[in-house]
């Protein structure tokens, strides 16, 4: 091989080489560059909403025949007015809240990755998310209303995401207060959060055990991409 002939290939070698890092790096760097301008986008509209917000609240102090003009610039995700909220969603693969963490800013709600949704109906509760929904009963006139140790949770059915099938829980929900003994008390319920693409949501049961003025408060809480309902007397 001539001395010609090896320059051509160490050439064609060199730019071999140049171009396969140029990819590696291209490959490794573009995900990290669309990370953080993900984050700057959720910085900017965020600060966005809480300027939006503070309008709001100003508005409502001043008066009837108060206005403002307050310009939204969304540069990335979908926005949605429904039934009074506002809501802004942003899909990303940055890192910019824990999986399923909820803030709380004012009336500002920021969640990830939120699949609960909480609703209110006639007759009772529903709590539920990609894996499970919960039925809880409820009774919020405090006049009337009684509780008891099985009369809280209805019912629990666990959701299949892959292949949609759902299978009820077949044992009863007890919950007992330190003797572990039936009981009947007076009593009401809440529903503290509603709405969906919640990061968690509340059932609270004030229940009378004491026959005083104080209630004990049993809490149920569903999270996101949660398998199970955490219940807590506060």
């Amino acid at each position: 091989m001539t001395s010609k002939a090896q320059l051509w290939m160490s050439a064609i070698l060199y730019i071999l080489v140049i171009s396969v890092v140029m990819v590696i790096v291209l490959n490794a760097g573009v995900p990290v560059i669309k990370d953080l301008q993900d984050k700057t986008v959720f910085t900017r509209s965020k600060n966005t909403f809480l300027t939006l917000n503070q309008q709001i609240a100003e508005v409502s102090e001043e008066g009837i025949g108060s206005q403002r003009v307050v310009p939204i610039e969304i540069e990335k995700g979908f926005l949605e007015l429904n039934d009074g909220s506002l809501k802004w969603d942003l899909r990303t693969d940055a890192k910019i809240l824990e999986s399923g963490q909820q803030i709380e800013l004012g009336n500002l709600y920021i969640s990830s990755n939120a699949d609960v949704s909480a609703r209110e109906y006639a007759e009772n509760y529903t709590l539920e998310n990609t894996y499970l929904r919960a039925t809880f009963y409820k009774c919020e006139d405090r006049s009337s209303c009684n509780l008891n140790e099985t009369s809280m949770l209805v019912s629990l059915i666990f959701k299949n995401p892959e292949d949609g099938v759902e299978t009820a829980a077949q044992n009863q929900f007890l919950m007992y207060f330190g003797d572990g003994n039936p009981w009947s008390a007076n009593g009401f319920s809440a529903l503290q959060d509603t709405g969906s693409s919640l990061g968690a949501a509340r059932v609270l049961y004030y229940v009378n055990n004491t026959n005083s003025s104080n209630y004990a408060v049993v809490e149920f809480s569903l999270e996101s991409n949660r398998d199970f309902i955490q219940a807590r007397i506060i």
